[in-house]
């Protein structure tokens, strides 16, 4: 027989959440103030967007050839940045036009992507975060499998 998931539980919780009563009701309208700001987004969306791929850098430093992969990382570092303070902005302008997003949510990009064209945006963005998601675990696959393979071959081991 399973336990019963009772919420009777949290009312030890009730002191932490600001604005609430003894009795559980929220008293006062909580609205957090110096939350993520544009900079802040564009510097976030940078370094996720360049963290997996700076350990691939070397090898595609060498495959593009010297100054045009410099000036690729530049342009692409540009870019990322840019959509950071576009995305912020996005973000800044749900927060004052619906009160549902004034405080945390879990998945802000589907959210930008509704409110902003409907049910297809928030699909089309979904699926694009799981395609990034997908291709930074395959870049760490492959870079943990060379370094198991020079560890191994280090050892005097032979893989075939």
């Amino acid at each position: 027989m399973a336990p019963q998931t009772s919420f009777n539980n949290l009312k030890v919780l009730e002191p932490l959440v600001p604005g609430s009563s003894e009795k559980g009701q929220i008293t006062q309208e909580v609205v957090k103030h110096g939350g993520l700001g544009i900079l802040t987004a564009a510097i976030f969306l940078a370094g996720e967007m360049a963290g997996s791929g700076v350990l691939a850098l070397p090898a595609a430093m060498i495959g593009t050839g010297g100054w045009l992969g410099l000036a690729l990382i530049f342009l692409f570092t540009a870019n990322a940045g840019f959509s950071g303070t576009r995305l912020g902005l996005c973000w800044i302008m749900l927060e004052e036009r619906y009160e549902e997003f004034r405080g945390e949510v879990r998945d802000p990009y589907p959210a930008i992507g509704e409110k902003a064209v409907g049910r297809w945006g928030r699909i089309v963005s979904m699926v694009a975060i799981s395609l990034t998601l997908y291709g930074g675990g395959c870049v760490f696959i492959v870079l943990i499998a060379q370094l198991l393979g020079s560890l191994v071959a280090a050892a005097g081991f032979q893989l075939s």
